[in-house]
């Protein structure tokens, strides 16, 4: 269930920091440099002969490149629309803004169900999941069979929950995650987290907990995790089967965490890192660095030990 929209190329030539003419190209959604996609817009922080055997084959994209990264092959510029920026994170920013803004959203209506529940439009919802009072679900939404959404629990728009699942009371699934970047100014401005949420089958997400949606691709939870209350699950985060994520634990951003891991209550783990599997995180611990498989990390210096 991906976001997607229209936009033609040449409707940039109303912005006078580019002065140029753009080809005409649809652009319909977005992807990331490692999974780049035809008609899409794509930035690349950095520059390296794999990224540019990832888009040699991508046609028709708007594609922000960096300044200074040496020769890309001409028939990446052929078949694109290239911008060469100094901060292509900040450009995609600034972008996808800007395409947003110029889409005609076809107003939605909204079901309310005499428990109080309110249901948006394009929602599936599978045979025996029961919905309690005050539950909010929003438009494009899909929830397997045999789930329970707990009352007060918000589930936003572009997420797929499996089956046999329970969302906790008050928690709220596919919220908007905390991307900022700042402009040419140095003001302050939000990266639209479009990617959505993915939920496997037998989970368990506590009261009070917030999975928020992925930037581009969803953030994402397998089978049979088990989520306490008050835990926090950043933007693209990737947690794989079978793991625990007891109370209070903070997961920042892009995150990636092995099967059979356990994470300790009020631990930190900061973004961008990979926890192996069977991993067994301390209470309180911070985690900074990323982990090797079957390790105990404990303490606030998030020391590694062996397991016995």
């Amino acid at each position: 269930m991906e976001t997607k929209f229209i936009f033609n190329l040449k409707d940039l030539c109303g912005l006078k920091k580019y002065n140029k003419s753009f080809k005409d190209i649809q652009i319909t959604n977005v992807s990331t440099i490692n999974n780049p996609k035809d008609n899409t817009l794509i930035f690349s922080k950095t520059w390296s002969q794999e990224v540019e055997e990832k888009l040699k084959n991508i046609k028709n994209s708007l594609i922000l490149i960096k300044k200074n990264n040496g020769k890309i092959a001409n028939k990446i510029i052929e078949s694109n629309e290239c911008i060469f920026t100094d901060n292509p994170r900040q450009e995609y920013t600034i972008l996808i803004n800007y395409i947003l803004s110029k889409q005609i959203i076809k107003e939605k209506k909204y079901k309310h169900l005499d428990c109080g529940a309110i249901i948006g439009e394009d929602v599936n919802i599978g045979k025996e999941s029961k919905i309690e009072p005050f539950v909010f679900i929003d438009h494009n939404t899909c929830i397997g069979e045999n789930c329970i959404i707990k009352t007060g629990a918000c589930i936003a728009g572009n997420v797929i929950i499996g089956k046999d699942t329970t969302i906790g009371k008050n928690s709220v699934i596919g919220g908007e995650g905390f991307g900022i970047e700042k402009d040419a100014d140095g003001v302050l401005i939000t990266m639209p987290q479009i990617g959505g949420v993915i939920i496997g089958n037998n989970v368990r997400i506590g009261n009070l907990t917030t999975v928020s949606s992925g930037t581009i691709e969803p953030t994402i939870i397998e089978d049979y995790v088990k989520i306490d209350d008050h835990v926090h699950i950043a933007h693209n985060v990737h947690i794989e089967k079978n793991c625990i994520i007891t109370a209070c634990s903070e997961i920042s951003g892009s995150v990636y965490i092995k099967e059979n891991t356990w994470l300790g209550p009020n631990c930190s783990i900061i973004n961008g890192i990979t926890i192996g599997k069977n991993v067994l995180i301390g209470m309180g611990a911070v985690i900074r660095k990323s982990t090797r498989d079957n390790v105990i990390v404990a303490g606030k210096a998030a020391k590694q030990y062996p397991k016995v």
